[in-house]
């Protein structure tokens, strides 16, 4: 079944490690832009596993939307890295929750699980909420 609804809006989310030695369950704030097929976004989370940075972490995400189906990869803003989290999810009928796996191709221990809800406003920079609040209006 296809999903004809845009994911662009608010988002609340949590992640979830295979293996508990690598990490908790860590809550985030996305917003997400739908353009056709193609995923766009940003995201706030709590810095869990970078000493060097600050409390809270920035990513951008991009990635792909087909039907139900959705694929991105999240790259972190504040500093370099050569692998990213990939994330491959589905989208319930009503695109309010997206569910899934992520991973790190070069890390296979680790990966886990996510969800992603459908939220009023998320707690992110105003910035992102300004900009897919004009998508929303176009």
């Amino acid at each position: 079944m296809t999903n004809p609804k845009s994911l662009s809006g608010s988002w609340t989310g949590r992640f979830d490690y295979d293996n508990i030695a690598f990490g908790t369950p860590v809550s985030f704030d996305a917003v997400l832009i739908q353009t056709g097929t193609i995923l766009r976004g940003e995201v706030v989370e709590p810095n869990t596993f970078r000493p060097e940075a600050t409390d809270t972490l920035l990513a951008v995400l991009t990635g792909t939307c087909s039907g139900s189906n959705v694929a991105f990869i999240k790259t972190y803003t504040d500093f370099e890295e050569s692998d990213y989290p990939h994330y491959d999810g589905h989208v319930n009928p009503t695109a309010t929750r997206i569910t899934g796996r992520w991973h790190f191709p070069t890390m296979p221990g680790v990966k886990g699980t996510f969800l992603l809800a459908r939220t009023a406003q998320a707690a992110v920079r105003k910035q992102a909420k300004a900009t897919a609040e004009m998508v929303l209006e176009n």
